[in-house]
């Protein structure tokens, strides 16, 4: 009787033990199951606050937003918000259940780079969202473990370019959009042109002109006659190529600094401002252009007459109305040496025609104009024209309505896209 009730006791301690194993081993999965599930919901909040905030960061409104965020000089120091805060990346998070109590904590960085990307030029290329949350334990604190542990999940986001691969993109429908003739010759080291001309005639080279270009591309047809070479030829039929500049932002137009500038001969120097009624340098004046934005409010950007023209770092806006807007004139053996901004809003923007003109007015070089320019030619609803032995070298880019040549030009491709601006931004999550 004695040995049997030993073996009963036995049996007890030992369904004891097997439970007190089961329930730790349900303990762990209960506790376990709750923190995945916890950090899985981490992630997604922390995902989609990065990705809101760096959306509002490329379209500018995290700056012009009630709630501001991501402004001010870098490095920009990290913020945690509040339980209640109006900043767009703080009410995302909360809107994923993370950043309404206190034992939530969520907070926006902003790295200036990250490993193993290539971020675009923006003053806020990066954005970060941590988030963290304190967890009861239940179980597992019985079993002597921790009675909280602390849960992180981590997004960075960023804004990347593409950088287009053609120098020259034309974007007018009509016949002739793009137009090389009376024996020019047109060198796109590098790069590509691509118009959208739907017409049969969309290219047009002649009169013994030669085009050089890494690819030549029309959407409906070109026609090169005349003893005229295309290299290579010309690819028909190609699919639209959309305006890369088109959700680049116009300059605010504010007050007139200066009325019709025309100081005449002699040395000047131009600053920044809003020139009404234009800017022209003529016989033989020396004027050199301060770096910054230079709105001409109608009127034209006239240089002529054998005058140096300098400028680094410099944007051309050119707006107006429909009758007082007067283009860009730069002829009768100008020299000029112009180059874009290396940074900011206007990054490789060398001249940027307002999109609601529909002028016949565009930009013209003609008479034997010697330019170096750096930067693109953005005029989208008119024409480029390079006529009478004018002629270009440098990394340029021209996205125009129409664009025609009949003077010399050597185009470099800018494969980074920050001498031309000619790349389109977006946003990617990187980590």
């Amino acid at each position: 009787m004695r040995f049997g009730s030993r073996n009963g006791q036995a049996i007890i301690l030992v369904v004891v033990a097997a439970s007190l194993v089961l329930i730790g081993a349900l303990g762990f999965a209960i506790d376990g199951g709750q923190l995945y599930a916890q950090r899985q919901m981490a992630q997604a909040a922390a995902d989609a606050a990065a990705e809101a905030g760096i959306m509002s960061i490329l379209r500018g409104t995290n700056a012009t937003s009630t709630y501001t965020f991501g402004t001010g000089a870098a490095p920009i120091a990290s913020y945690a918000c509040t339980t209640t805060d109006g900043r767009t990346p703080c009410v995302y998070a909360r809107n994923n259940g993370f950043g309404g109590t206190a034992s939530d904590t969520v907070t926006l960085s902003y790295p200036s780079s990250v490993t193993g990307v290539t971020l675009a030029s923006f003053t806020v290329p990066a954005f970060e969202v941590t988030v963290q949350r304190t967890v009861h334990m239940g179980f597992i604190q019985f079993l002597k473990g921790p009675a909280s542990t602390t849960i992180t999940a981590k997004a960075i986001v960023g804004i990347v370019g593409t950088v287009s691969p053609d120098s020259i993109i034309v974007i007018g429908s009509g016949p002739g959009a793009f137009t090389a003739s009376n024996g020019a010759s047109v060198s796109v080291s590098g790069g590509g042109i691509a118009v959208n001309s739907t017409s049969s005639s969309g290219i047009t080279i002649t009169g013994g002109t030669t085009v050089t270009a890494s690819q030549i591309d029309v959407v409906g047809g070109a026609s090169v006659t005349g003893g005229s070479t295309a290299t290579p030829a010309p690819i028909t039929g190609t699919a639209i190529v959309s305006d890369p500049l088109i959700s680049l932002a116009a300059p605010s137009v504010g007050a007139c600094a200066y009325n019709n500038y025309s100081p005449g001969f002699g040395t000047w120097t131009l600053n920044p401002g809003v020139y009404c009624g234009g800017i022209s340098i003529t016989n033989g004046a020396t004027a050199t252009f301060n770096p910054g934005t230079y709105i001409i409010n109608g009127g034209s950007l006239n240089l002529v007459g054998g005058t140096t023209d300098t400028g680094t770092g410099v944007t051309f806006y050119m707006t107006g109305t429909n009758t007082t807007y007067g283009g860009v004139n730069i002829s009768n053996g100008a020299g000029v040496t112009f180059s874009a901004p290396a940074t900011g809003t206007y990054t490789g923007i060398l001249f940027y025609q307002d999109r609601t003109i529909t002028s016949s007015n565009g930009a013209t070089f003609s008479g034997g104009v010697q330019m170096n320019l750096t930067g693109t030619l953005y005029f989208p609803t008119t024409s480029v024209t390079y006529s009478n032995g004018s002629g270009t070298a440098g990394y340029v880019g021209i996205v125009a309505n129409q664009v025609s040549f009949t003077g010399g030009t050597n185009i470099k491709y800018d494969s980074t896209g920050t001498r031309t601006g000619l790349f389109q931004n977006g946003v990617a999550l990187l980590q």
